[in-house]
């Protein structure tokens, strides 16, 4: 069997065991639409599409490869596509398989037309029991870490609100991340502004604090959300985890950083804009790769080398590390077009 063929068999695999029965949804008019609509429209359009029989639909060169819903999903009139990277790839061989996986890099994939389901304890549930926290969700990202003890602090109840680890304890597990954008145009007040950068699932269990260091709102969840900063004129609200905290403080007193976990944290208002390479730009000069950026998820990772196959490029518009080289190097996840 070819690689092509392999791979496409082991996705389908996959595909029907993990998922199960996807959520019904209005049908995309072909197999390409489906397949994108797992991801955005600039994503898509540099990604690799391949149809279940292998064909390639599309050829892409942003190391992300799109499979439209299985067909006895379409016949059912329900959607499951995805967009997996390499590490992906990797890890869906090894779970088809049931073979060990090992990985020291972080892994990408999106999934934001939702799934239909899926147990959070067993890798390999067909269908929900009373006792496997079988999960329906919305759009969402999915991290793979290389080493379980990185994603310490993050949640494994996905009621919780925010990221949860899916699959704890096992070599399969990964964090979901939810990713549903709320409606920002109601944002008249600052907690409603910082609430604005939040998955909508989120929202809830966030505490929201001003930049002066006020507290809009308490909560004993593992987010603070703030508002955009009064300097700005534009929209740049923020949700952080406790890892992310930490690195804003640091950021923002020219301190070194460093973390033994992975961080994650929301801007899905998008922001006014930074520079790529410079950590204390402040406008865009003509050198200083300044970008705006669209709704997005920032990661962070203990050391750069787990981000060896992750994108410098802003304009791909997939998954880039911004600030390279520096401490404050993470991940920019832009999950929405850039207006």
């Amino acid at each position: 069997m070819n690689s092509l063929a392999k791979f496409s068999s082991v996705i389908l695999a996959v595909v029907m065991l993990i998922w199960g029965c996807s959520r019904e949804a209005e049908q995309p008019v072909s197999l390409e639409a489906d397949a994108l609509s797992a991801t955005f429209g600039s994503h898509g359009a540099g990604a690799r599409i391949v149809d279940w029989d292998g064909n390639v639909l599309q050829e892409g060169n942003n190391g992300f490869t799109c499979m439209p819903s299985p067909p006895a999903f379409a016949e059912r009139e329900a959607v499951s596509p995805m967009c997996l990277d390499k590490v992906w790839m990797a890890w869906a061989d090894a779970w088809q398989n049931r073979q060990p996986f090992s990985t020291n890099r972080i892994g990408i994939a999106y999934m934001l037309a939702g799934d239909g389901g899926a147990s959070n304890v067993d890798p390999y549930a067909e269908g929900p029991t009373e006792d496997n926290q079988w999960i329906v969700e919305g759009p969402h990202l999915m991290i793979i870490a290389p080493d379980a003890s990185l994603l310490d602090g993050i949640p494994t109840d996905p009621s919780s609100g925010g990221p949860y680890v899916m699959w704890r304890g096992s070599e399969y597990e990964h964090v979901m991340v939810p990713v549903k954008i709320p409606d920002a145009t109601a944002a008249e007040s600052q907690l409603d502004d910082a609430l604005s950068a939040a998955d909508t699932a989120l929202q809830a269990s966030v505490a929201v604090m001003d930049w002066a260091g006020e507290v809009l709102r308490e909560s004993d969840g593992n987010y603070t959300c703030m508002p955009t900063p009064a300097q700005l004129t534009g929209r740049a609200p923020m949700c952080f985890d406790e890892t992310w905290m930490a690195w804003g403080d640091a950021w923002q007193n020219r301190q070194p950083f460093s973390t033994d976990r992975i961080g994650i944290a929301y801007m899905l208002a998008g922001d006014e804009g930074a520079s790529n390479i410079d950590p204390f730009a402040e406008e865009a000069t003509d050198d200083n790769q300044w970008v705006v950026e669209g709704p997005h998820v920032m990661l962070i990772a203990p050391d750069i080398s787990m981000l060896a196959g992750v994108s410098r490029n802003p304009q791909q518009h997939g998954p880039y590390v911004m600030w390279d080289g520096t401490p404050y190097a993470h991940v920019m996840i832009p999950v929405a077009e850039r207006e």
